[in-house]
């Protein structure tokens, strides 16, 4: 009888299949006439097949190897290899592209191109997820790049969408440049041409110095595209004016190909490096966590609101990564594998939750012509569906048990506490491991707040403008996504003990190996797929079981006795809206304590009646500074345009003048090398 992991690898080649072949129909399809109508069905499909391709991977499937033809030295046209890291971030992509699909089916697409870029643009993360050099690797990640742009800006953008979409274009070459750079240190240092397999066998004989150079490039490059501290500035501005089920990929998906080029990189090809590695990522993962969530919370317009939200998340992945290499600096490697497996499920369980979120913004965004919280309120009476399932995700995201982001937060403590008492890490290194920790536990309260503002404020009470009023629930397939992410969320929050048992397998199958660990891991947490992971999973069902038993009390009470109705009392006043709650004024006091941070700015406008004190109107607007994009890369931005603008006279059009350049920089050669 054929093992089933046997099985799986022979259809490895079909689901691959079913990926790409899809997906690139789609793309034609929505060339060939601009609707989504026969587009988004083929491109569910992709996504599923991508889903199911990583499923297989995770399951034991081995590898999958496609190349073909050859260019110069061996380098092949097509270079792809599948294996279970990739695979983590497949089973992300296809949630989130499923989903995202899914509620844009029947509708039709703004135009040809961007309908045909979207499909295109998911079937470039596929590639990215699986190229094995890294001519393959770039060339995927530029496509990918360049057709998220075309998402971002369309055909007819506004003057802020330009902009926007032209800061996530300079940005994203830039991370490319340093992502290139790192390549060719490898592929000069190691002399092993462009191959991954060879850069990983021949990193060991690197130079340390070029192993540092590598490090720092690959971080900067693909910090850039995951949106970190402080390379974060294009992500709140390029997601909020994508369309809702671009934004909800891009934010659950793409921005994770920066973590999985980190990972691939500095942890599998490198095979890790010396602590300051390791403490710079978490330094940097601390910095977008706290800086994230503070920002978010200050937001009005939902759909920026959770855009921070994925910087903060962001940050977290990065503590795990982070711990992960302090750990396995130090021959932990058990204790190494646990955190990057909670960086790895954090990943996953971020592109469940994030794309429900912005689905549900879309959702709001399409009933009521309005992003802003501050004129929503009520929404939940009349879009109850997506009010419950924004509420599962913003469960989700902020941490809650029993879903899927408390369980990989409270993996993501395990790896940190491991790092804080390891007795074989540099005293300084578990300090920067405990403030870690404290940092971690910040941000999750700070997300509380931020989400019980977002949902309390759009789906509870009166509505605040004649737009909310009038709102109506979500078409089918968009609900149907909600749902459907919804329950993803609960699933793997409930089967977190399985799910970060295998992930805890993919994580040393990357990690270096013969490292015996010094401290047994029970000491400090549980590993997946032993007795804790069956203690999670019956706490989690108990929890369930308790909010089930509360709710149906409830309900029975409720029908046993006749509920009296009132209006609620306001000292005899009408209730109005402006009675309630704004989300500026839910903030106040968090903008207020982290005032040192956050730089609030303050204008107050008073109208008076004509030569009196009596006020006629009073006009209060609230807001923070962006230190680094409003003191650091404004002014540098300010800097080089000047900078460009003198350089420009130097091209008068004179050809004497060109020829004096000459005579002038062969001069300065002969006395610099004399």
């Amino acid at each position: 009888m054929t093992p089933a992991p046997l099985a799986f690898a022979d259809a490895l080649p079909w689901l691959l299949a079913l990926t790409v072949v899809p997906l690139a129909l789609a793309s034609v399809a929505a060339l060939v006439r601009p609707t989504a109508r026969l587009a988004a069905p083929l491109t569910v499909v992709g996504s599923v097949g991508a889903a199911a391709l990583g499923v297989a991977l995770l399951a034991g499937a081995g590898t999958l190897d496609v190349r073909t033809g050859s260019l110069v030295d061996g380098l092949s046209v097509v270079d792809l290899r599948y294996d279970s890291l990739g695979a983590v971030f497949l089973v992300a992509l296809g949630l989130s592209a499923a989903a995202s699909a899914g509620s844009i089916v029947g509708t039709r697409a703004r135009s040809r191109l961007e309908g045909a870029a979207f499909p295109a643009f998911l079937l470039a993360i596929v590639v990215v997820l699986g190229a094995a050099n890294g001519f393959a690797f770039l060339f995927a990640w530029e496509l990918m790049a360049l057709l998220s742009a075309i998402l971002v800006i369309g055909l007819r953008p506004t003057r802020a969408v330009l902009s926007a979409g032209y800061l996530y274009v300079a940005m994203t070459h830039v991370a490319t440049v340093a992502i290139l750079v790192a390549f060719a240190v490898l592929a000069a240092g190691t002399g092993a041409g462009l191959g991954f397999d060879a850069w990983r066998a021949a990193s060991p004989a690197l130079d340390p110095r070029a192993r540092d150079v590598v490090f720092v490039l690959a971080l900067a490059g693909f910090g850039t595209k995951a949106g970190a501290v402080p390379l974060h500035a294009w992500l709140p501005r390029a997601h909020p004016v994508a369309p809702s089920h671009v934004s909800a990929v891009m934010s659950g998906v793409m921005i994770k190909t920066g973590i999985y080029g980190l990972v691939r990189i500095v942890v599998d090809v490198l095979g890790g490096g010396p602590d300051w590695w390791g403490v710079a990522v978490l330094a940097i993962g601390a910095a977008s966590a706290i800086l994230g969530v503070l920002y978010a919370l200050m937001q009005h317009d939902i759909k920026r609101l959770l855009a921070f939200h994925s910087v903060e998340n962001i940050g977290i992945i990065l503590l795990g990564v982070g711990a992960s290499l302090v750990l396995a600096a130090h021959g932990a490697t058990t204790l190494a594998a646990v955190a990057l497996a909670a960086a790895l499920f954090h990943s996953l369980n971020h592109a469940a939750f994030k794309t429900l979120l912005f689905l549900g913004a879309g959702a709001v965004l399409h009933a009521t012509r309005v992003r802003d919280l501050n004129r929503l309120g009520g929404l939940a009476r009349l879009m109850p569906v997506t009010a419950l399932t924004f509420g599962v995700g913003a469960a989700a995201i902020s941490g809650l048990p029993p879903l899927n982001g408390f369980a990989s937060e409270w993996l993501t403590f395990q790896g940190l506490l491991g790092t804080a008492g390891e007795t074989a890490v540099p005293p300084l290194v578990r300090f920067a491991g405990a403030l870690a920790i404290g940092a971690l536990g910040l941000t999750a309260a700070l997300a509380v707040a931020c989400f019980v503002k977002a949902t309390g404020i759009a789906f509870l009470g009166l509505p605040r403008s004649r737009e909310a009023a009038t709102a109506h629930e979500a078409s089918r397939p968009v609900l149907a996504a909600l749902v459907g992410l919804a329950a993803a969320c609960v699933v793997l929050g409930l089967g977190a003990g399985v799910a970060s048992g295998t992930l805890t397998d993919v994580a040393r199958s990357i990690l270096p190996a013969g490292l015996a660990s010094p401290v047994p891991v029970a000491a400090v947490t549980s590993l997946p797929r032993t007795e804790g992971a069956a203690t999670y999973a019956a706490l989690a069902g108990g929890l369930l079981i308790v909010i089930a038993a509360a709710g149906a009390t409830f309900l029975v009470g409720r029908g046993m006795r006749r509920a009296r109705r009132a209006e609620t009392w306001t000292c005899g006043i009408e209730p109005a809206p402006q009675f309630q709650y704004t989300g500026t004024s839910f903030a106040k006091p968090i903008r207020l304590f982290f005032r040192r941070i956050l730089l609030p700015e303050r204008r107050v406008e008073v109208e008076y009646h004509p030569g009196t004190r009596v006020p006629v109107s009073i006009h209060y607007r609230g807001d923070v500074t962006l230190v680094l994009e409003d003191r650091v890369f404004r002014p540098a931005h300010a800097l080089g345009v000047r900078a460009a603008q003198a350089v420009r006279r130097l091209q008068a059009g004179a050809i004497q003048l060109y020829l004096a350049y000459i005579v002038v920089a062969v001069l300065v050669l002969l006395l610099v090398t004399r």
